[in-house]
């Protein structure tokens, strides 16, 4: 599930501003990093899951979601060493790390490429051949940057089409 609060009628500009801490130059997949990072610092200094919690509340994200986030990386990071594969901290932050996010992410998101064609946020999806604009609570939207090449992990089709959850990417990788 998502780690956005469904937020209230009237908290969107609160909402965003709160966001708007989290978020990170190479894209979305790197915000939800940083959210995550957030998290688990909380979590690590709080004296109670009620001080997390209300930490969420008060950021509008879903405490539901982050703690499942939290169960899934354990039980991961259990099999790697069940199946005795290198394990090390990620040098988060470095251009290096961020290189080698991008490559795992189109190493599972291959087909999920768009480009804009006109440079007005017109994205058209390589494989679907449709057009659609970035989310609104993208963090490229919310900057006003519009990268040339995003990969996207979802696309929804609506009033208006988005792809959602997008980082800036190379023609090169």
């Amino acid at each position: 599930p998502s780690c956005f609060s469904n937020l209230p009628h009237g908290a969107e500009e609160a909402a965003l501003t709160c966001w708007k801490t989290f978020l990170h130059p190479e894209g979305d997949h790197f915000t939800l990093i940083n959210i995550y990072k957030a998290y688990q610092d909380v979590a690590l200094n709080s004296t109670s899951e009620h001080c997390v919690e209300k930490w969420c509340h008060d950021y509008f994200l879903n405490c539901c979601a982050l703690r499942m986030a939290d169960i899934i990386r354990a039980e991961l990071l259990e099999i790697v060493k069940r199946i005795e594969l290198p394990c090390a901290e990620p040098a988060f932050g470095s251009k290096e790390n961020a290189l080698n996010i991008k490559k795992a992410l189109l190493s599972g998101h291959f087909m999920q490429i768009a480009r804009d064609v006109d440079g007005s946020g017109n994205y058209l999806m390589l494989t679907h051949k449709q057009v659609a604009q970035l989310h609104p609570l993208s963090g490229y939207s919310i900057s006003k940057k519009m990268p040339e090449w995003v990969l996207f992990h979802k696309f929804s089709i609506s009033e208006n089409n988005y792809v959602r959850i997008t980082s800036e990417i190379s023609p090169e990788l």
